[in-house]
């Protein structure tokens, strides 16, 4: 997973069940490609939490991340951190 140019660290906890990736700042790795990468290193992508520039929907049920115009749907509505939004994706398949 640290051999991708976007992420900065990688961090597993087996007993929590999470892999933590620190993306490295102006990345444009999207949600899709980091859930490639989870699943090609033996894990299972679940729900998403991230802290991510872009614009959200008026209804707050969608985020569309700034460099990459990626859409996500959104398990929870987002709260606002300075420039940052502070966002969570439900895994693919499950709303």
């Amino acid at each position: 997973m640290k051999r991708n140019a976007a992420v900065a660290q990688v961090r597993v906890s087996l007993k929590e069940g999470l892999t933590i990736l620190d993306l490295k700042p102006g990345n444009t790795a999207t949600v899709a490609q980091l859930r490639q990468i989870i699943k090609n290193n033996g894990f299972v992508s679940r729900e998403i939490s991230a802290t991510a520039r872009g614009v959200v929907s008026a209804d707050q049920k969608e985020f569309v991340v700034g460099g990459t115009n990626e859409h996500l749907l959104l398990s929870s509505p987002p709260r606002r951190s300075g420039d940052d939004w502070l966002i969570a994706a439900p895994a693919p398949g499950q709303r």
